[in-house]
């Protein structure tokens, strides 16, 4: 009778177990993490950038944005930023960053995030950044340069003029 109760008990604890071992398992999968959107979509060198993600799952405690920027002529990245990424609303979460690299082609960044005491790293993306808009860049259109240019030579005419 004893034997029997004790091998009762054993199935009990080793079946309760199981069933906790399995709860565990299903409630700490990993959180998702869902499209990573820049805000402007192809920043310029040295521009503030806002960077959101929506991220799904249980027991998000910390969730930062590691970023690269690169110029990938040259072969060169500047050392990652680690930055962290604030809760805007519900499951969004949000940082800016303002690039710090002049030379800068490309940015690639990630997400790494804790969850239940581990952290986890998404996958890797790549943005080109756009030269447009940079302050070393014309428009083609005329601009003081033509003035001074036009004064100059009125000041020529009426210099010869006055010679004459």
């Amino acid at each position: 009778m004893k034997k029997k109760l004790c091998s009762l008990i054993f199935t009990y604890l080793l079946c309760l177990f199981l069933f906790l071992s399995i709860i565990n398992i299903v409630t700490a999968a990993d959180p998702t993490v869902g499209e990573i959107k820049l805000t402007p979509t192809k920043p310029t060198p040295q521009s503030d950038v806002t960077v959101s993600s929506d991220i799904s799952g249980s027991d998000v405690s910390k969730v930062r944005l590691i970023i690269n920027e690169c110029n990938k002529q040259k072969g060169i990245c500047l050392a990652s930023r680690n930055i962290t990424m604030n809760k805007k609303s519900g499951n969004t979460f949000e940082t800016t960053v303002t690039l710090q690299w002049e030379d800068a082609t490309s940015i690639t960044y990630h997400i790494s995030l804790e969850s239940y005491g581990k952290w986890i790293e998404y996958d890797e993306y790549t943005t080109l950044l756009s030269t447009t808009g940079s302050s070393n860049d014309s428009n083609g259109s005329p601009g003081f340069e033509i003035i001074v240019f036009l004064i100059a030579i009125i000041g020529f005419v009426i210099y010869v003029r006055k010679i004459k």
